[in-house]
């Protein structure tokens, strides 16, 4: 209702804008003409200074009303005695002349145009006051009036000509009246037009927006067949690029793999070691794509499970411990206390940020350290908690204008043709897009020539699941011992501080071995030494000779990296040596075992333990079927079997494997899936339903996606391994399984 009357009183105001302005106009014509006329007329009887005063006070007494108030409607009032002034002035000009009263009705007709009855009120008012004074005055006989050129106004004319006046008048008012109320009723009905136009026009709108989203739902509907058949069929391409891939790659990684399990010469090693590297590398390819797309298209879906964080980053750093040795960097981590040691999330996509991450580091920088930190950033419930990663290196930074390129799909730093280092530019995206899925969020901060940070906070569970924890029942019997940590590297002297003291041990710190020599002649009371190798001036060999000097019957330890040949050389200087990145537990178990008992040295032996040994099908004899189509991969499973002590019998094909299983009794069948006459997910389903003997069998195929595992499982196998499979992942399935049929 109130919306109703806004319209109307705001239509109402516009017209009346409109009328006021147009009326304004045509005033201004008026009152120029009736100051002409008052000039003509002045020509008869000399009334110049009449025509010029009277008409000019009484325009610019209307004008300065008009613009002194120009909201008001004051000036319209005004202008009625304006009029009834210039029509006194013609009549006295005129001397009279009865013509000139017809000057009042032709300014009560000029007021109709503002379609307002009520300005005729003034000019009646004037007209009256005139009428009655002059008349009055010319009757009695006053010299210089003019009202009329009849020596004697008689009464009953006089009364006659008001009478015809207020007749005229009264026209005029009910005329401007009448405009006015029409004027209002167009205006309401215009308004009620509008509305049923506008209703009109939006039942035509509607029929057309209906029509519209139809076209648009249906197409919409197409879109999304077409998009789904366009990512099924990207699914269908990347699940058979990767198979047909992946194939011809099981020949190359496990022929390699195969190859350096037997005598090598220096230069052979070093060809094996490269086939192996770039296989993994092509590999490593593949699984980002298939990672890429798989996220791309909506199917990664993450596992929640239990696990123990300062595992999965132990696990993580051992990777690159020897790459890392090699090239002189620290891998350095320190979880905060705060942190449960148990969570719930995907450790396998948690550890892939982390391998990306990492390895992204290690690849970006060549001196210094890789120091990875966790800490704890709030409590979201009693369930859940949100942790902060940060990866920070001593790298060589990216440059402020490329960091948005960091986290854009095939983008990289340096995309030029003469670019240093490689990658897909996936793995950020991929790492981004799994932090997203854990409800978190990765940024970068970096500075050329000084290092970059990678941070990232994901949401996990709480554990409820109790974890052995080796150091809080044990590390009691050695609190207060004292122990010199020597590290030049900063970071590793303060998580080394950091966790004796949270152990109740109590640490000193140098940054050198001429610090630390210092501080033993200073302080002999130390039960315990922590030297790092590698560091300037002089390095754990050359300090560890010096202290032993000293005092032979001090403990040290040395933190040494992987590949380190400096170490074979100095076994009876150290009473251990532990292998950096430092893992908590070994570090807790060496200093209870040195701190207890002043324990001797412990050798330090070059072990050299073949991953393949025809002992093993001694300790777990198996009878072994390979259902296999391709020659290669055929050669590859016989020897890696062979080796391992085991005479594997082979089939080409599903249904040769069904009646091999029906005439033999196997434990285990490798099973690839893709087979020409019957494929291994047929060949499956039908031992499973048919066949008397029931082996553990273990899917071994190209098809690596998380679907193909399902179906595999689903068809009623009892395991997966993807291609290319690697040596220890055989014997760790045949471990597992073997152990199962003795039970």
């Amino acid at each position: 209702m109130h919306s109703i009357l806004d319209k109307n009183n705001n239509a109402e105001f516009i017209f009346n804008a409109e009328l006021k302005k147009r009326s304004d106009r045509i005033m201004d014509y008026f009152l120029g003409c009736f100051f002409l006329t008052g000039l003509l007329f002045a020509q008869f009887y000399d009334t110049w200074v009449i025509a010029l005063g009277v008409g000019s006070c009484a325009i610019i007494a209307y004008y300065f009303v008009k613009f002194m108030l120009p909201s008001s409607t004051l000036y319209q009032y005004v202008l009625g005695v304006v009029l009834g002034i210039f029509m006194a002035q013609f009549i006295f000009q005129m001397h009279g002349l009865f013509e000139m009263h017809f000057f009042a009705f032709i300014a009560s007709a000029i007021l109709i145009t503002y379609q307002n009855w009520k300005l005729q009120l003034p000019l009646v008012l004037f007209v009256i006051i005139h009428h009655a004074t002059l008349g009055y005055l010319q009757n009695i006989g006053v010299k210089g009036v003019f009202f009329t050129q009849l020596d004697i106004l008689e009464l009953q004319t006089f009364i006659i000509h008001i009478i015809l006046a207020a007749v005229i008048f009264f026209i005029c008012a009910l005329w401007a009246y009448q405009l006015n109320k029409y004027s209002k009723k167009q205006i309401e009905q215009m308004l009620e037009m509008g509305k049923l136009e506008k209703e009109a026009q939006l039942n035509v709108e509607r029929l057309a927006n209906e029509q519209a989203l139809k076209i648009a739902y249906d197409n919409a509907e197409k879109a999304r067949q077409e998009a789904d058949d366009a990512n099924k069929a990207k699914s269908i391409f990347l699940a058979t690029m990767s198979h047909e891939i992946r194939t011809p790659m099981n020949g190359v990684i496990g022929m390699a793999s195969l190859l350096n399990e037997t005598e090598l010469t220096d230069e052979q090693k070093e060809y094996s070691k490269s086939i192996s590297t770039c296989g993994e590398a092509l590999l490593s390819v593949i699984n980002d794509i298939l990672d890429f797309s798989k996220i791309e298209s909506g199917n990664m879906d993450l596992e929640q499970h239990d696990f123990n964080l300062r595992t999965c980053v132990e696990e993580v750093l051992d990777v690159f411990a020897e790459k890392a040795g090699k090239i002189g960097l620290d891998l350095v981590y320190e979880i905060e206390h705060e942190v449960p040691a148990q969570i719930v999330g995907d450790s396998y996509r948690l550890r892939q940020i982390l391998m990306n991450l990492v390895s992204n580091a290690i690849k970006f920088t060549e001196s210094g350290e890789i120091f990875i930190k966790i800490y704890l950033l709030s409590h979201i419930s009693s369930k859940e908690i949100n942790i902060q990663f940060e990866i920070k290196d001593t790298g060589i930074g990216i440059p402020d204008e490329k960091i948005e390129r960091l986290f854009k799909a095939f983008s990289q730093v340096d995309s030029s043709t003469t670019r240093k280092y490689g990658g897909t530019g996936l793995g950020l995206v991929i790492c981004e897009k799994l932090i997203h899925l854990m409800n978190g969020n990765i940024s970068v901060s970096s500075h050329i020539g000084q290092g970059t940070t990678f941070f990232f906070n994901i949401h996990v569970g709480v554990s409820s699941q109790s974890i052995r924890t080796y150091i809080t029942n044990n590390v009691a019997s050695i609190e207060g011992k004292k122990v010199l940590i020597i590290d030049d590297n900063e970071t590793n002297r303060v998580i080394l501080y950091n966790q004796l003291k949270l152990w109740k041990l109590l640490p000193t710190v140098a940054n050198s071995g001429k610090d630390a020599l210092t501080i033993l002649l200073k302080n002999q009371a130390f039960d315990l030494v922590l030297t790092d190798m590698q560091m300037p001036d002089m390095d754990g060999h050359q300090l560890a000779t010096k202290i032993k000097l000293l005092y032979p019957t001090l403990s040290i330890i040395l933190l040494s990296s992987i590949g380190d040949e400096n170490t074979k050389n100095a076994k009876n200087l150290f009473n251990a040596v532990l292998t950096k990145p430092i893992k908590q537990e070994q570090l807790c178990k060496l200093l209870i075992t040195q701190l207890r008992s002043k324990a001797e040295i412990i050798e330090q032996k070059d072990m050299i333990i073949p991953t393949l040994s025809i002992d093993f099908a001694i300790q777990f004899p198996l009878n072994i079927l390979i259902v296999e189509d391709n020659t290669i991969n055929q050669k590859l499973a016989l020897m890696i079997l062979s080796k391992m002590g085991y005479n594997a019998t082979l089939a080409i094909n599903g249904l040769q494997a069904i009646n091999i299983n029906n005439a033999t009794k196997f434990e285990i069948i490798f099973m690839d899936v893709q087979m020409p006459e019957m494929d291994g997910i047929t060949a499956t389903k039908l031992i499973r339903k048919e066949s008397k003997n029931q082996p553990i069998i273990i899917a071994m195929t190209a098809n690596a996606m998380d679907e193909d595992k399902i179906e595999c499982l689903a068809a009623g196998m009892n395991d997966f391994l993807s291609k290319p499979v690697k040596l220890d992942e055989i014997k760790n399935m045949l471990i597992k399984w073997a152990a199962t049929k003795s039970k």
